[in-house]
């Protein structure tokens, strides 16, 4: 725990919580964009959005990166989050290739 403390300490605190946020509403917008996509009825537009939420879960993978290098949270949970991340963007790729039939 202390190391944690003194590790976070040569990170700003207001960068800490910039990055929190930043993470949070685009870990928010990946399923955001998602239901967005199957509300508006073509495929076309569906893979638009898909692509829209792969961004965002990229960009979740980075921001969990620089988190972890500049020492914020438990190594061990950051690699997890990082993997997690990882397959969802797998899973982007698949529901891209294979999207569900226009209603």
């Amino acid at each position: 725990m202390r190391n944690d403390v003194e590790e976070k300490r040569g990170v700003p605190t207001l960068e800490r919580f910039s990055l929190g946020d930043q993470l949070v509403r685009a870990a928010v917008s990946v399923p955001a964009n998602i239901a967005e996509g199957c509300g508006r009825g073509t495929i076309t537009d569906f893979r638009r959005f898909v692509v829209y939420a792969r961004g965002s879960a990229q960009e979740v993978l980075s921001l969990l990166q620089v988190a972890r290098r500049a020492g914020l949270g438990r190594r061990e949970t950051m690699v997890r989050l990082e993997n997690q991340t990882a397959l969802v963007l797998k899973m982007l790729v698949r529901l891209y290739r294979h999207p569900p039939p226009d209603r």
